[in-house]
């Protein structure tokens, strides 16, 4: 999903587009400046395709984009902003439901992958919010799929215990794999009648990807820092009030 969503952005902007991953996949983002470095490239907008911003776009990437400073300083980095917030996702998901046929009278739980950053989570609840504001459905709430709660089980089985006729549940990604997975088990198996497709490479997505480059390279970053856990001392994450920004340790840089 990842490469369909790389080639639908490369076809909006008509520009040269590689892929950087922060885990578990190839080529690492280490792998992908060393690579551009090599090939002479010296001007690179480094775009996270992350939905919420969370550790991977506050830290992780951000970390990684000043080691590649350091090891190749020819390259000229500017950095975008993460996806959320953009009306157009809100209407992406709304697209997806109405793909699986829900609609008027449905409950719907919107289910993302959970941070240890209440910001981050806070932002779930805030889509959910406004997924709800003005259209059909009989209730949204968020879920998370790790590190907090409710989890979709959770959240799926408070909404039917509080009546609702038929929950749909919508993987809040914007790639199939280890989390959509066990959304869509664990959603099932609670009594969701349906999980919808992840968000991918909806035109809405693509387009506002596509505009976050565009940001990025005008030096116009709305970033909302104002809440980040590194700014201020939630209960229980005090210690990440001023924390240095490291690179993700990916498996493939050794």
């Amino acid at each position: 999903m990842t490469e369909r969503i790389a080639a639908g952005v490369r076809s909006l902007l008509g520009v040269d587009v590689h892929i950087g991953y922060v885990d578990n996949s190839a080529p690492s983002l280490a792998q992908a400046f060393a690579a551009l470095a090599a090939a002479g490239v010296t001007g690179v907008v480094v775009v996270p395709t992350l939905l919420i911003a969370a550790s991977h776009s506050k830290g992780d990437v951000p970390g990684s984009i000043q080691a590649a400073a350091l090891e190749h300083p020819q390259l000229r980095v500017s950095y975008g902003r993460p996806l959320w917030p953009d009306p157009r996702i809100v209407e992406a998901i709304d697209a997806r439901l109405r793909e699986a046929r829900v609609g008027a009278g449905d409950s719907v739980v919107i289910a993302s992958a959970g941070a240890a950053d209440p910001d981050a989570n806070a932002e779930l609840a805030k889509v959910a919010r406004l997924l709800w504001e003005g259209r059909s459905y009989d209730e949204v709430s968020p879920a998370y799929a790790s590190a907090t709660t409710p989890t979709p089980a959770q959240a799926v089985r408070r909404l039917l215990v509080g009546g609702a006729s038929r929950v749909a549940v919508v993987p809040f990604f914007l790639s199939p794999g280890n989390f959509q997975v066990a959304v869509d088990e664990e959603a099932r198996a609670a009594g969701a009648a349906v999980v919808t497709e992840v968000l991918g490479d909806h035109p809405l997505v693509l387009a506002t990807v596509a505009d976050r480059y565009r940001e990025a390279l005008a030096g116009d970053i709305r970033m909302n820092c104002d809440l980040c856990q590194y700014r201020v001392p939630f209960p229980g994450r005090e210690g990440k009030v001023g924390a240095v920004q490291r690179p993700h340790a990916h498996p493939h840089d050794g």
